[in-house]
């Protein structure tokens, strides 16, 4: 079994914004995921106020984007370039959010049945081998009976070269250095996964990659009770 360096992600975040990137997303890229945010919220199932966690926020623009539509909105992020770029954010923009830097596979901060929406950051792909469950029980212990648990997750084959040579098929994890940095489920065994944990799934879908230097994109939505 390959372990992981979950904690390489904050130079990764130092290089993106010596780029100029506004966090881990290109400009563009953060415009197409916040209004596939803005289509997934708007969706019946999703409470339109409350308390919302963000599980791996990076640079905080989906808790901020939350939090100016009137949310209670706390993200964590084990990186702390990245909660001091979103602590930043957040005074630039005058908007209320809790940041902290910390390990999403301990939320022990957090109460139990206390959110009423738990949002992966599109963290849960980079969370491999045994530690994908206690990121999932994390989840479910803190967000409160009813509430929505919301994942975009990377799944599938790889499709370009370089993936194909990294990818390991029994773990379905992408290695570099010996170190496994993603993991690419299938949609059907993600959800199990996430039933496992004790989520009930009402709904899910795949966003096709556009390329083959992409991977799809499973979009799932689930409750607790």
């Amino acid at each position: 079994m390959y372990s992981a360096d979950y904690f390489s992600h904050d130079a990764e975040y130092q290089r993106r914004r010596a780029l100029g990137n506004p966090g881990w997303e290109t400009a563009g890229a953060l415009a197409e995921y916040l209004a596939l945010l803005e289509q997934v919220f708007d969706a019946p199932c999703f409470p339109k106020e409350g308390k919302l966690l963000e599980l791996g926020c990076g640079a905080g623009d989906l808790s901020l984007w939350a939090a100016e539509r009137g949310y209670e909105a706390c993200g964590v992020d084990i990186s702390p370039t990245a909660i001091h770029w979103a602590v930043e954010k957040a005074g630039q923009r005058g908007v209320s959010a809790d940041f902290q830097t910390g390990d999403v596979l301990d939320l022990s901060r957090y109460a139990s049945d206390w959110f009423d929406i738990v949002l992966d950051g599109r963290c849960f792909h980079c969370i491999v081998g045994e530690d994908r469950m206690q990121f999932l029980r994390e989840a479910f212990r803190v967000l409160r009976p009813g509430g929505v648990f919301h994942v975009e997750t990377m799944c599938g084959d790889p499709g370009c070269e370089e993936y194909r040579r990294q990818f390991d098929e029994e773990s379905r994890s992408l290695i570099r250095n010996g170190r496994a940095y993603r993991h690419l489920g299938l949609a059907d065994g993600i959800e199990r996964e996430i039933a496992t944990a004790g989520f009930t799934v009402i709904s899910r879908w795949i966003i096709p990659r556009r390329n083959d230097r992409e991977l799809d994109l499973l979009v799932m939505d689930a409750t607790k009770g």
